[in-house]
This record gives C-alpha cells, structure tokens and sequence, in this order.
C-alpha cells in the first residue's frame, strides 16, 4: 500500500474520536457557528492532531505545518472548482512521496523488534507496543511551529516542504469527499482552521481548542446519522437505477456473441464529452476505433493510460481514432483531474453518463479494451500489456483495409 494510503488510513478511521478540549475567548468557531462551521472545524482538528503526531514518528521529521495548511486548502478548494490548482505537478509529488516511502520503510525496519522479543512476547499488541517505543527513540528534526500564512511551493522547495503539502492536499482532497458523500457544503478556510489548532495541540497538550469535546461529538454524531440515512437512500436509488437500466439496455442489445453481448456497437449510445458537445456515441460509427473503458479511481487503469495514450499517439496518423471512455458516475472534476494529470491529448475523452456501455460491452472489470470495426463489430481484450501484440497485429491488419 502506498505511504500516503497508510496515513489516511490512519487517520481517517478516527474523525469521530473523542478531542480533549476547552473553551477559549476570541473564536473562529463557536457554540453559534453552524454544524457545518463546526463539522469543518472537528475534520481539520482530527487530522491534524493525528498527523502531526504520527507523521513525523513515521518520518524522522516534524512537517513543515504552513506547507500542510496549504495544500490542505489548495486541494479542499479546487476538489469542486476546476479552476482552482494544485500549486505543484504530481509528478513532483509523486517523487517526493516515494522517497519519503522508502525512509520511513527503513525506520520502520529499525523499529522492529529482535527475534528474541518476538520470540518472547506472542501477543501482537505488545509486540506493536514495543515497536511504538522503538520508533519514538530515533531520532526526529524538529521544524518551527506553523504560523497559518500562505506559502508558495515550486519545484525548487526543500523534500520536506513539498511532502508536507503532498500530505495536505490528501487531506483537502479527504475532506472535499467527505463534503460531497454528506451532500453537505463544508468550509476549507475553517477546515484549515481545524488543522492549525491540531498542530497546535500536538506541540502543547494544554493548548484550547475552540469547541468543547462534547459539542464535537454531538456534531460528529450528527453528521455520521446523515451519512447513514443517504448511503441508505443511496443503495435504494441505486437498485432502482439498476432494474431501469437494464430495461432500457434490452432493447439495445440487438444479436448477441455466445457469450451474450452484442455482437455490434450500439452507436447511439448517449455519451458526453470532456472537450465537446456530443450527446452520443453516433460521431464515432463507420470509422476503425480504439475503446479504452476505464475508471479514474482504478490502479491497474492508471498504470495502463500512459501506455494508451502512447499508443492512441502512434496509430493517430494512420486513421485510427482512440478513445477512453470513462465508467457512469465519475464527476466531470475527477475526469478532468486524471486527463491534467496523464496529459491525455491523443486520446479523446468520453463519460459513460447513463452506464449502457457497461452495461452492454462491459463484465464488471475495468480496464477493458475494444477495437472496434467499421461495419460495427468489435473485438474485446482483456489486458493491454498482455495483448498488445495481438491489439497491434489487428490495428495493422484492419488499417490495411
């Protein structure tokens, strides 16, 4: 699991804690401040107290706090605004993140208890209990409390700098989901206020938060009860959603392979684009195509669209038309978000809206990958890197046509 997968995990299993807090003069959040005021408050406080606890432990140094404020903005902001950006590329980030992989790997590994304590001590919380311990005894930089300004991040910033944002961009881009699964609108700015006091209260246990724990936990409450009633609501609409699609993608069916999908394309297919107007899959019908479907949330799909960019890019200018075709559901921001981040410009960008190419063509596994004939017939692949001789030999021989 990647570092900042392990993190969240972490964190993100305990929003709804118990915090130890007192009320102080002068607040940004107060016993008047809306639930919403007050939910944004709790999130950022938990993640914070939490991450810069365990984080620097993990680590072998303290954050850089302002660069975490930051990016924990930067990122709550832009999650439902796409004209908002992260101030640094992910590729960046993604370099920064697998050095401060491998450090932590080998702090973890000296943590790790000898073989005769293993030996001695069966039971797994003690032998966590003790690795906590040994972890606490390595040595930690220390970095200035952060001051809640707004900083800059570029290329040129310090590793530490740019992880600190790195991991502040997970929790906004956390918190925009939490906000968007609550079908709620949520405050970044007091979200941020939240963190700040969290680092805060790691640096000194006797700091004040702004609400008492039982106001935090009363709000916690409540907003865990909402999230129960919509993700039932949620699972209700989809079951109904379920049984009207596939009515309606009986009639598209048409004759069938032996396996039970369609033989053909269904070219009317309603579609929308990323970059254009087109409401259905019609614009595509009659010329050699490439589907790549695929979801932005897949590993196996990330791993696989450089290599479908690369290829849609080299069969361009010999005619064939590649196009990625994105699972039903998906929000237009993540699409786009994953386009930016894989620079996809050979490909063409579609949103499966109503679900029916899934449904269709689809088995319930993403990626798929279909080369599809002029006269509408198609063939299906399972794995790009697996086939790609075979993907290769068919696009050659069906552009020689």
């Amino acid at each position: 699991m990647k570092l900042k997968s392990l993190i969240l995990l972490v964190l993100v299993s305990s929003l709804f804690m118990a915090c130890q807090t007192k009320e102080s003069a002068n607040l940004a959040v107060s016993s008047n401040s809306s639930d919403e005021q007050k939910f944004s408050y709790m999130l950022g406080v938990q993640f914070g107290r939490q991450a810069f606890r365990l984080v620097p432990q993990q680590m072998g140094h303290e954050l850089e706090e302002d660069y975490t404020f930051q990016g924990a903005l930067d990122a709550a902001l832009a999650y439902n605004d796409t004209t908002k950006q992260i101030q640094i590329t992910d590729d960046s980030l993604k370099a920064v993140s697998d050095r401060f992989s491998n450090v932590a790997r080998e702090r973890l590994e000296k943590a790790r208890p000898d073989s005769a304590t293993i030996a001695n001590n069966p039971n797994p919380r003690q032998l966590r209990h003790i690795s906590d311990s040994l972890l606490k005894l390595l040595p930690m930089e220390a970095t200035k409390p952060g001051t809640g300004k707004a900083v800059k991040i570029t290329e040129s910033s310090s590793d530490i700098e740019k992880f600190s944002y790195m991991l502040g961009t997970e929790f906004g881009t956390q918190f925009g989901t939490i906000a968007s699964q609550l079908n709620t609108s949520l405050s970044a700015e007091i979200f941020k206020v939240g963190l700040m006091d969290g680092a805060r209260f790691y640096r000194d246990s006797s700091y004040q938060l702004q609400l008492p724990e039982d106001s935090l936990r009363a709000v916690g409450r409540r907003f865990s009860e909402k999230g129960r009633v919509l993700q039932e609501e949620a699972n209700k609409k989809m079951m109904e959603e379920q049984e009207k699609l596939k009515a309606k993608v009986a009639g598209l069916v048409g004759d069938t392979l032996p396996d039970g999908t369609p033989a053909k394309i269904n070219f009317t297919i309603k579609m929308s684009a990323l970059n254009s107007k087109i409401e259905s899959f019609a614009p595509y019908a009659g010329k050699p195509l490439f589907v790549f479907y695929y979801s932005t949330t897949c590993g196996h799909c990330r791993n696989t669209t450089p290599k479908v960019e690369a290829f849609a890019g080299q069969h361009k200018a010999d005619g064939l038309t590649t196009v990625a075709i994105t699972t039903g559901g998906t929000p237009k921001r993540n699409i786009r978000r994953f386009s930016d981040e894989f620079k996809i410009k050979h490909m063409e960008v579609l949103l499966d809206e109503e679900r029916i190419f899934g449904e269709l063509y689809g088995d319930g596994y993403v990626p798929k990958f279909y080369l599809v004939y002029p006269d509408g017939s198609y063939k299906r692949y399972a794995s790009f890197e697996d086939n790609i001789n075979e993907i290769e030999a068919d696009v050659k021989a069906l552009l020689k046509k």
